[in-house]
């Protein structure tokens, strides 16, 4: 507060600037006062009624709908105030953002007279409640109660039934109201997108940018993390609290597909090959030894039994010896595909009895267990666990779920250079047809469809991967980064091109291949 001020004055600067409220009566945690950006400036002074924070990750945007909130219902008497988040957790951490900024304020505190973690009240008679977007009776305790300010907080990750039910409570409202809905980007379907796509002004990175011919109601306020060339190298920073270098390692930690959406605010196709052609030439190699591999190393795999018309596939991968655990990796060298009718007794003798001669330090085995292969993972588990080199036997179950965070797991994987691949025709040809789909009906949820054919090699080489992840580790902690299993979509990697599915990669010698990460 400025010497000259009493503070009446003082107060009055704060309700008339919100700006000036931000930087001289909220405290951060270190005790000092908070300087908003350029981007934060322009989004908490917006005059509109419907708007859109489409903020890359890192920017704040927690921040600046706190500040919002606080502002509201300090200095306007009866304001209702909601925030909806899409779960529980979510809903908590910005609640607890905006309890901090309270609890650090002396002149705030005072003015409360209810100060619950998810609920606030104030002596004027406002109210803020956060509650979360996801659950029935959540929504239904906020429909019918009328909002001032409504804010839905990663929106992109709130089912757009909810979200029509929500928007109703804005309407007939006396005095400015205001509608804030902030996230990041996901499928191009959706609320968001859909107010994206026909928002008629967008503030990009301080520069308005009009289209008289969109008739969408929300006016749109866009910055980004980050900012790549055409060769998706980071040239540029979007704050100044984040370094060029920091960017780096985060585009490293979580890989090229989630930075770009996260970070540089892509949306992903509705429809995307689930392995581009440029993540197929980044994994797929063949180094001339056909399937005659053995190996004394460390080494896993993963079996998908196959029924009347699908082949049952393994895949086995030797892990990769680097010294930190964060640098393990898996190149899946073998493949050993068995004939349609051959008898599930034969496999069991195959996988217990020839497949420790090739690999004689196996560490682990994870099963597909679905319908047919129950029988044959509790035999061949019974069998291992009773011979001379015992070793793990996992059960995996598929179902729409488990095969989504199956994929994706391995996705994320190859994305971060984990993992290399043997290359096969018919397992390129699988990978190539391999789509996944949003709904129509809820942008959050998707489906796998494998085109023509089977997923046979697919799904063998996937359950190899497993074995990298925290649930069936090989006793060793993965990165933080694939702790949880990404849901976002992969999409095509930029405008480059590669050989036709049943064109093979061109062959190196096996010496040159040996070498860590070689790309194609």
């Amino acid at each position: 507060m400025d010497s000259a001020m009493t503070m009446e004055e003082f107060v009055f600067k704060c309700k008339e600037d919100i700006v000036y409220f931000a930087e001289n009566m909220i405290r951060s945690e270190d005790g000092g006062f908070y300087t908003l950006e350029d981007h934060q400036r322009a989004m908490v002074t917006s005059k509109e009624s419907q708007v859109v924070y489409f903020c890359g990750r890192r920017l704040g945007k927690s921040f600046m709908l706190a500040i919002e909130c606080i502002h509201r219902a300090l200095f306007n008497p009866y304001q209702r105030i909601f925030v909806l988040s899409p779960t529980e957790t979510q809903a908590k951490e910005l609640a607890e953002t905006i309890s901090g900024m309270i609890d650090r304020s002396a002149v705030i505190e005072r003015d409360l007279i209810t100060n619950n973690v998810m609920e606030k009240k104030f002596k004027n008679g406002s109210r803020i409640v956060i509650r979360t977007g996801g659950g029935k009776g959540n929504v239904s305790s906020v429909i019918g109660s009328g909002a001032n300010l409504l804010i839905i907080d990663e929106i992109q990750d709130v089912e757009d039934g909810i979200v029509n039910k929500i928007i109703p409570v804005m309407r007939g409202q006396k005095g400015d109201s205001k509608f804030i809905v902030a996230g990041t980007p996901r499928a191009k379907v959706g609320f968001l997108f859909e107010s994206l796509e026909n928002a008629p002004k967008i503030w990009n990175n301080g520069v308005w940018e009009e289209y008289p011919e969109n008739d969408g109601n929300f006016i749109v306020y866009k910055k980004q993390t980050a900012y790549l060339n055409k060769d998706d190298e980071i040239v540029a920073s979007g704050t100044p609290r984040i370094t060029i270098e920091e960017l780096k390692q985060d585009y490293k930690n979580i890989g090229p597909i989630d930075f770009k959406q996260e970070y540089c605010l892509e949306f992903m196709s509705s429809v995307t090959d689930v392995y581009p052609l440029e993540l197929q030439q980044k994994v797929l190699y063949e180094d001339g030894l056909e399937d005659r591999f053995k190996s004394n190393k460390l080494c896993v795999y993963g079996v998908d039994f196959g029924q009347t018309r699908n082949n049952t596939v393994i895949y086995v991968a030797e892990v990769g010896d680097e010294k930190e655990i964060q640098e393990r990796t898996l190149n899946v060298k073998y493949k050993k595909e068995f004939d349609l009718g051959i008898e599930y007794g034969k496999i069991e003798d195959y996988i217990v009895e020839e497949l420790p001669k090739r690999f004689p330090n196996l560490r682990r085995g994870i099963f597909d267990a679905t319908g047919v292969g129950k029988s044959v993972y509790e035999n061949v588990k019974r069998r291992v666990k009773k011979s001379p080199r015992p070793y793990p036997i996992e059960d995996f179950y598929f179902s729409e779920k488990t095969k989504t965070e199956l994929v994706e797991f391995g996705i994320s994987m190859m994305t971060q250079d984990r993992v290399k691949v043997k290359w096969s025709k018919r397992l390129q040809e699988e990978m190539t047809g391999y789509k996944r789909e949003r709904s129509q009906h809820d942008s959050n949820k998707f489906k796998y469809s494998k085109g023509s054919g089977s997923d046979d090699y697919v799904d063998a080489m996937n359950l190899c991967i497993l074995n990298m992840s925290p649930e069936y580790g090989l006793n060793f902690k993965p990165p933080i980064v694939v702790q949880k299993i990404a849901k976002t979509m992969t999409k095509q990697f930029g405008d480059k091109k590669w050989q036709r599915s049943n064109q093979r990669p061109k062959r190196y010698s096996k010496k040159i291949m040996n070498t860590p990460r070689r790309r194609l």
